[in-house]
């Protein structure tokens, strides 16, 4: 079972009513989340939801559905939090570890030009590299201390269930002390940009028990494919009308979400995410994996794909580990924002719908680099610095999110396997014989890992 969420964007033309409602409650929204959570977190997570949900109706006038869908949004970020906080715990651990054995070995090193300096042994080069040692230990040390001061201090909030979490993001909230390096004219400028960012996602909690799956948001299936929305409004905009209408279409899963709608078998979701001046509708259900037919296979070959910092490479092998063809997707958007996000999507979906086309199973790598990631220090070498960039960049569980995602809609066998040593096996193995670049042959391999060929690696 999986969770699958689909997106598609409310337009002018289709939905001016629920647009303008939805960019006028935002801001109630927003005070109504900010209220529930600080409740949750005042609680340490151990609350009783319907006090909560009574207490929350009562101040705000909402109905017992909005506060509930509150309440599950809430809840559910305060739960990713701590265990966000926990792994956060677990990689300043492997860090602290890490930068003692540097300074063990740095210490040792500089003891014993120590010794030599005191009896006017060194050289002046050697003196100045002394110095320069003598320089990084301390600096080191302080670094140290200061990794231990936030892990104690971490420790203390997992141990106390104390979490803070910026809504709208701390860097947009920093903004406000560099407004013309962040392009903002006026504190006010950048007051409404900040409010635009923090206020732009309400979410409707769906149940089975309810008509079409959700109490507050309905779709109802259209003969032309589309869907007419209809929002319950809440608290003060009541007034004016009960409900708000409009249509949308999804691309992607049409036919389940049809399938739930028309049925009621189950529930689903919606989220409504504003992203500049735009409007974004996001449709939340369980789907059974196990249930979905999967069309591809890994008897005539593999399609396997190579992530990196700019673009994904797929390569394309036949029944007998052969390249057929490669392909290369590139990347240009980086970060968390909503640009890097759909773009990621796109090209999945791209990847998808070849992987489709030829019907082979996708092949990835797992990758896993929390530990790597944990343990880097500054590099000395270019090739180490390069690395240790690639790994800070590589947005990896957005993407293995967006491939398990995509895979599950169009019923394609997801292979993962193990990356060592791909993009050398490559250069040793493949490169010059087949006239492609690292990184398709790295793809190339990770194929033919999914296909059970094995590769060796031989030591030169």
């Amino acid at each position: 079972m999986a969770v699958i969420t689909t997106e598609t964007r409310l337009d002018m033309r289709g939905s001016p009513d629920v647009i303008e409602y939805i960019k006028s409650y935002r801001t109630d929204y927003g005070i109504m989340q900010r209220y529930v959570w600080r409740r949750i977190v005042q609680s340490k997570g151990k609350f009783d939801k319907s006090k909560l949900n009574t207490e929350t109706q009562r101040k705000f006038g909402v109905t017992k559905r909005t506060a509930n869908s509150i309440i599950y949004d809430m809840k559910g970020r305060y739960k990713a939090l701590k265990e966000l906080k926990k792994t956060e715990l677990s990689q300043m651990s492997y860090k602290i570890s890490a930068l003692e054995e540097k300074i063990c070995r740095l210490a040792k090193s500089v003891d014993e030009m120590s010794k030599k300096a005191s009896k006017n042994e060194l050289s002046e080069k050697q003196l100045g590299y002394y110095r320069s040692k003598k320089k990084s230990l301390f600096y080191k040390k302080q670094r140290l201390q200061k990794l231990k001061d936030r892990y104690r201090q971490l420790e203390l909030d997992v141990k106390n269930c104390h979490f803070k979490l910026g809504f709208g993001g701390r860097k947009n909230f920093g903004n406000q002390h560099r407004l013309e390096e962040n392009g903002f004219k006026s504190h006010e400028g950048w007051y409404i940009d900040f409010v635009g960012k923090r206020d732009g996602n309400i979410f409707y909690l769906g149940s089975k028990d309810e008509s079409c799956g959700n109490q507050m948001f309905h779709l109802e299936p259209c003969d032309n494919g589309a869907y007419t929305i209809r929002i319950r409004k809440d608290g003060k905009y009541v007034a004016d009308n009960k409900y708000v209408f409009g249509t949308c279409r999804f691309s992607y899963m049409d036919d389940e979400i049809r399938n739930i709608v028309t049925n009621g078998e189950k529930a689903i979701s919606y989220r409504v995410k504003i992203r500049g001046t735009k409007v974004y509708l996001q449709a939340i259900f369980t789907f059974d994996t196990e249930k979905m037919p999967i069309v591809t296979s890994n008897i005539y070959g593999c399609v396997g794909l190579d992530f990196n910092d700019g673009h994904i490479e797929l390569s394309e092998t036949d029944s007998k580990g052969n390249l057929v063809n490669i392909k290369t997707y590139p990347l240009k958007f980086h970060g968390t924002g909503g640009k890097a996000e759909n773009e990621m999507r796109t090209v999945i979906s791209e990847i998808g719908k070849y992987a489709v086309s030829v019907g082979k199973d996708i092949v990835k790598e797992d990758l896993s680099f929390l530990k790597k990631k944990s343990k880097v220090n500054r590099a000395k070498s270019k090739r180490g610095k390069d690395y240790n960039r690639m790994i800070h960049t590589l947005d990896y569980t957005r993407y293995e999110d967006a491939l398990e995602n995509m895979t599950a809609r169009y019923g394609i066998g997801l292979i993962e396997v193990n990356p060592a040593y791909t993009s050398k096996i490559a250069k040793q193995k493949y490169c010059m014989q087949k006239k492609i670049s690292v990184h398709s042959g790295a793809a190339y391999v990770i194929a033919r890992r999914g296909q059970g060929y094995t590769d060796n690696y031989f030591v030169s």
